[in-house]
């Protein structure tokens, strides 16, 4: 088994309570990967920094369907969360500070607002939609405070302030999808074809689902880690415009003829681990350093294989 983790009063490490799940198994290379839960219906996913939850936004039958927030504790176990169903949650982030809603809320993107649900379950608005928000794909409450989200439908990167007042950060050709902001307010987006890349170059054409800020950390710095639907990997993306492998074989025998078949959540808890969702098989994963691995900046080629199950 993985490492459990204590942050505070909480653990955050989610090596207990999965029920069904194998313990992990060392890979070839300086990292492992272990399937830890199975979400149906997964839509964005979000790390309380703080507790190292994770909220779960919802896919379902259509925009017009109302459905309930999911939770998986650090217990392992999942929960709804919420006294009543929201419409089209795709986006979800938690306001640890408090700065749009009561501190501990969890925020949800929809495409009729965007709304906290309290630590008491009770929901709030916290903007409705109209014509500076339509449909929002994903949502970053950044270390600057405002809170920013990819709007399908306006083909826009827009920002909220504390204050209220929004304002627009990028405008896209095509719908944007995606959005991250680093600590140092740098912008990370993602268009509906895979392109709109910020910031810096890309080697060859950029075709990705996915794209975020490392937490910082030692393991895993401030690049960028992207999905690659070309190859349906993992990708490390550094400055210099190059690109690493980091997991891959996460579609092996998925249908590929669904739609949006090679979406990918990407997140970090505050332990350290990545955790990778694959929203088409409802499949999230763990990314730890393997027993006795070198520090990331060592390590070449395929960083970690899926195991076949």
């Amino acid at each position: 088994m993985f490492r459990s983790t204590t942050l505070g009063v909480l653990g955050c490490g989610l090596a207990v309570g999965v029920a069904g799940v194998a313990g992990a198994e060392p890979t070839a290379g300086s990292l492992s990967i272990e399937q830890i839960a199975t979400i149906p219906d997964m839509g964005r996913m979000a790390v309380n920094p703080a507790t190292g939850e994770i909220a779960f936004g919802r896919t379902g039958p259509g925009a017009g369907s109302a459905q309930f927030l999911r939770v998986l504790g650090t217990d392992g176990s999942l929960h709804t969360v919420g006294d009543q169903a929201i419409r089209d949650p795709d986006a979800v982030a938690w306001d640890v500070d408090g700065l749009f809603s009561p501190a501990g809320s969890l925020l949800v993107g929809s495409n009729r607002g965007i709304f906290a649900i309290r630590p008491d379950n009770s929901i709030m608005t916290v903007m409705e939609a109209g014509s500076d928000l339509v449909n929002p794909e994903d949502l970053n409450l950044a270390a600057d405070g405002g809170l920013y989200w990819a709007d399908y439908g306006l083909s826009r990167v827009q920002r909220l302030s504390i204050h209220g007042s929004v304002s627009t950060v990028l405008t896209t050709a095509d719908p944007v999808v995606r959005v991250d902001v680093d600590e140092f307010g740098s912008l990370a987006s993602v268009d509906v074809m895979g392109g709109v890349i910020q910031p810096g170059a890309i080697a060859g054409t950029p075709n990705f689902s996915e794209l975020v800020f490392g937490d910082g950390s030692d393991l895993w710095g401030d690049d960028r880690y992207a999905l690659d639907t070309g190859s349906g990997s993992v990708v490390r993306l550094f400055d210099d415009g190059s690109i690493e492998t980091v997991v891959s074989g996460l579609f092996d025998g998925v249908d590929l003829s669904q739609p949006h078949a090679m979406d990918a959540n990407i997140a970090f808890l505050p332990t350290g681990e990545m955790l990778i969702g694959v929203p088409v098989t409802g499949e999230l994963y763990s990314v730890v350093p393997a027993p006795g691995a070198l520090a990331i900046a060592a390590m070449g080629g395929v960083l970690a294989v899926r195991r076949r199950r």
